[in-house]
């Protein structure tokens, strides 16, 4: 089943979750109730439960001719999904109302819990948010303004996510009341996250947006081939000299767009198709499913230090996973790659749930009545 767990720690995935939304035109009431003795703005809780419509829709089993936009077939149709770790099949109407709670409580176990720890942001973050909050206004502020939504409940939402961010660092930073330790960050990096080293033989002619058909293929896979064997001579170590894959990438890269029927106007921009990147868990999950991993399954198979070609649909990437501490410190990996983040934000995430459903829930049912799904509207 899919699962509709989020990363609600990341601004970038809260600010997404306001850019379509659609509800009620509405003024009063101003909330929804409290959870935990945190007030829950009605603007927070329309955000909550458009992205909750949001999710059902997508998991929704409708009748031909049936869409994502037609909210009454939505609310009435099957949804069946994770919250979770739970399996839940009920109506799209039960289905968004158990999201939107959660996702509701979620916000209060964080305004809560940035309370506790008599925490404050930095004035880098809420600018950012300030930044955000107009950027959207200006994209979409008839849009809210239709729909009930006011500048100040953007503000809240992304600040909330603000907040879960500086939680994480005053429990699990550096100076945290529970730093992670270094043991723990070698620990991820060797079992849970790739270094790998590549060179991305392309597939497409992004020019005009063409796939190579059936012999450009393979006359690029023998061209893949060929860079694979020069670096296998050239980067045999436990870590490459940049220089190895750039020169690679700049005598095949250009081989592969002619073959496509394109060319580079500048040599050197073949560098960029050249790389050494770490792949944290979510980034790896992007590859394919439970069953078998498109990137990380044959750089298995292939071993530690051993380069591999492998066929990504929309390029070829000849490519090894090597040790990143040979190359960096764990500080420099955590500064380059916000480690803190990957580790943590699942595990904090989780107890923000837990900790929101546990608290006292004095919500108004005669406001949130007012908000029904049922008056979401997709156009205005």
């Amino acid at each position: 089943m899919r699962s509709i767990k989020t990363k609600l720690l990341s601004l970038g995935v809260a600010a997404a979750m306001l850019l379509a939304l659609a509800g009620c035109n509405i003024s009063t009431p101003s909330s929804v109730g409290t959870i935990g003795g945190v007030d829950i703005p009605a603007g927070v809780y329309l955000l909550a439960q458009y992205n909750a419509y949001n999710t059902a829709s997508g998991l929704a089993d409708l009748a031909t001719g049936e869409t994502a936009n037609d909210v009454k077939a939505v609310l009435k149709a099957e949804c069946t999904g994770t919250i979770g770790d739970e399996e839940v099949t009920a109506t799209g109407a039960e289905y968004v109302e158990k999201l939107t709670l959660r996702a509701i409580e979620y916000y209060a176990a964080v305004e809560a819990k940035f309370a506790e720890l008599g925490a404050t942001l930095e004035d880098a973050a809420t600018s950012e948010v300030a930044s955000s909050v107009d950027s959207m206004w200006e994209s979409n502020g008839e849009l809210y303004e239709a729909n009930g939504i006011g500048k100040s409940s953007l503000e809240a939402y992304l600040l909330n996510a603000q907040k879960a961010s500086t939680i994480m660092n005053l429990l699990y930073g550096p100076d945290g009341s529970t730093p992670v330790t270094e043991a723990e960050y070698t620990d991820f990096l060797n079992n849970s996250c790739y270094y790998i080293e590549s060179v991305q033989i392309p597939l497409v002619d992004y020019s005009t947006y063409t796939m190579a058909d059936d012999d450009q293929k393979t006359k690029i896979l023998e061209i893949a081939a060929q860079c694979e064997e020069e670096l296998k001579e050239n980067a045999s170590g436990e870590t490459s000299d940049m220089t190895v894959l750039y020169t690679a990438a700049s005598e095949y890269v250009p081989q592969a767009m002619e073959t496509l029927g394109a060319t580079m106007e500048n040599a050197s921009e073949a560098i960029y198709y050249a790389g050494a990147q770490l792949y944290t868990p979510d980034d790896l999950a992007g590859y394919g499913t439970d069953e078998y991993n498109n990137l990380t399954d044959p750089l298995d198979e292939a071993g530690m230090n051993q380069w591999t070609t492998i066929d990504l649909g929309t390029t070829i990437l000849v490519a090894r996973r090597v040790d990143p501490l040979k190359s960096y410190t764990e500080e420099q990996l955590t500064s380059m790659y916000d480690l803190l983040t990957a580790l943590k934000s699942d595990e904090l995430q989780d107890q923000f749930y837990a900790d929101g459903a546990a608290m006292e829930h004095a919500l108004d049912e005669g406001a949130m009545k007012t908000y029904s799904a049922s008056k979401i509207k997709k156009n205005v």
